[in-house]
């Protein structure tokens, strides 16, 4: 039961190795140090990652016949060890990658809850606007139908104040008619009578005075 749990203790640090990197054949072609500066300690990692059997790299890794060699080996205690040895180095493996990419992946990580949260943060936003765009869309609906009855209002209110004032001066036409008679300006007083008349007809009035 022992060898069972190591050996698939083994394996499945094997398998978070294969996922950091990709898939390959065996450990030594996947580059797994390319151009990844390892601590002056540590440079033994890459010729150990070629003592690792390629079998274990294998996409559907089998235990059972590693079991059944080391069960059936003469030298149980050595064949123990040497996978002993292979999950140390594993391990060591593992530990220096996870180490490498620790910082970058945990940057990431928060990057991504960052552009997450301003994405939460513009939809809520734009959600409100919506919002207040419409109620100033309704707003501003009720506010024109207001301006344009106050405009219309403005409008009538400027010609009957423009009907007073001719209404007013008609009113003074009579007065003016009978100084200009009185002064025998007759042709002045016929001109005046004319113009008040057309401009009374032209507005719809009436003037029974001057008739």
């Amino acid at each position: 039961m022992i060898l069972f749990n190591l050996n698939e203790y083994c394996y499945d640090r094997l398998q978070d190795l294969k996922l950091q990197r990709g898939k390959s054949e065996r450990f030594c072609e996947m580059g797994m140090f390319d151009g990844f500066p390892l601590p002056p300690d540590k440079e033994y990692l890459r010729e150990d990652l070629l003592t690792v059997r390629e079998s274990w790299a294998a996409a559907r890794f089998d235990s059972l016949p590693h079991v059944v060699r080391i069960l059936s080996s003469k030298d149980r205690e050595g064949e123990l060890g040497v996978l002993k040895e292979q999950r140390d180095i594993i391990e060591d493996v593992v530990d220096e990658v996870v180490h490498a990419y620790h910082g970058g992946f945990n940057k990431a990580i928060q990057n991504y809850s960052q552009i997450l949260r301003l994405f939460s943060e513009s939809s809520e936003s734009i959600e409100v606007l919506k919002v207040d765009l419409a109620e100033s869309k309704k707003r501003l609906s009720a506010r024109n139908k207001q301006l344009h009855q106050l405009w219309y209002r403005s409008v009538t209110l400027r010609h009957i104040i423009s009907l007073l004032d001719q209404i007013e001066g008609i009113a003074k036409v009579p007065a003016r008619i009978e100084k200009l008679i009185s002064d025998k300006q007759y042709y002045a007083a016929v001109q005046l009578h004319i113009q008040s008349a057309l401009m009374l007809e032209r507005e719809g009035l009436q003037s029974p005075s001057i008739k």
